[in-house]
């Protein structure tokens, strides 16, 4: 295959990438209480993820995992504004912790696609 040929590290992490992206877009639909802009930020880093791996443009594969790590990070950050009192009620007893699951899976996956995001910039997109 043609588009595998001469990749190097940051072809590699950036894919890794989207696939995180899409897991957390997946798992943020389960959620208890969504926002409707985070939904727009990983949509966007998804788009965005995947323009690179078929788009060979060196301004885009040196961007892209820049604007993808600030993406990912607002939204898994962003996330937090709408659960707050779930949180909340889940540490002080109210709730199960149950309640809260979906969103640390999601949490932790957009997090860690955020700083993969991040060393994918730093790595060299072609041998």
């Amino acid at each position: 295959m043609t588009i595998f040929a001469n990749k190097s590290g940051s072809f590699y992490a950036t894919g890794l990438a989207a696939i995180l992206s899409l897991v957390s877009l997946i798992v943020y639909t389960n959620v208890m209480y969504t926002y409707t802009l985070i939904y727009v930020l990983l949509v966007a880093a998804l788009v965005l993820e995947v323009l690179p791996l078929f788009l060979n443009n060196a301004i885009l594969t040196g961007v892209v995992p820049v604007v993808n790590a600030v993406l990912m990070g607002a939204a898994g950050m962003g996330s937090a504004v709408v659960m707050v009192n779930q949180i909340a009620y889940v540490v002080t007893g109210l709730d199960q912790m149950s309640t809260i699951i979906s969103y640390i899976v999601f949490a932790s996956v957009a997090i860690v696609a955020m700083v993969v995001n991040v060393v994918a910039a730093f790595l060299k997109w072609e041998k």
